[in-house]
């Protein structure tokens, strides 16, 4: 056996390549011309319905469900966001209201009992620390946020004052959620 390098290997099929392909050339002529006008006929309409059905398949066809559908999309899209703004506007007038009297018990069992009661499929971790509340969520339903703003500010003393969340294709929204509290007694 020879050892041969790699690129002596690819150069060697590159010259077969070029060296075969005026042969190739020359025998499909050849062929062509020893055709009848029906056979040649029947051949390009041959070649024209595949190159046409392979245009249909990988071109047309898709554009064209993509146009159909695309605005069925972006109504839903425009539906979910308009939803997400307003659901960032009524955090924001929370954000602004007069401050709820102090609370003083135990935050974290009645925070994830909450949860249960309004989101029982929401996963809830909840980290109370002196002065904040640190919440990872996961499968909250959008409306459940806005629940979560109101029902801080009003019961727990504390209002939301950062959220990180991504909203997955399901519509559910995962991620973090920061809350700080008035009055840091109780834990």
């Amino acid at each position: 056996m020879s050892s041969q390098p790699v690129g002596g290997r690819v150069a060697s099929l590159s010259a077969l390549w070029y060296r075969g392909l005026p042969q190739a050339v020359a025998y499909s002529r050849q062929r062509w011309g020893a055709m009848s006008a029906r056979e040649r006929l029947l051949t390009t309409a041959a070649v024209v319905l595949v190159l046409g059905a392979l245009l249909w398949l990988l071109a047309i066809r898709p554009a064209w469900r993509t146009l159909q559908t695309a605005p069925a999309r972006i109504a839903l899209q425009q539906q979910a966001l308009q939803g997400l703004q307003q659901d960032a506007q009524q955090i924001a007038a929370l954000r602004n209201a007069p401050a709820a009297p102090a609370f003083s018990g135990e935050l974290q069992p009645v925070m994830l009992a909450w949860f249960k009661r309004v989101d029982p499929k929401a996963t809830v971790q909840a980290q109370v620390l002196p002065g904040e509340v640190r919440l990872q969520l996961a499968a909250l339903q959008p409306a459940a946020l806005a629940a979560l703003a109101q029902t801080a500010r009003r019961d727990w003393s504390a209002q939301v004052d950062g959220a990180d969340l991504k909203r997955g294709a399901d519509g559910l929204l995962a991620g973090t959620v920061h809350l700080t509290r008035q009055n840091s007694g109780g834990g």
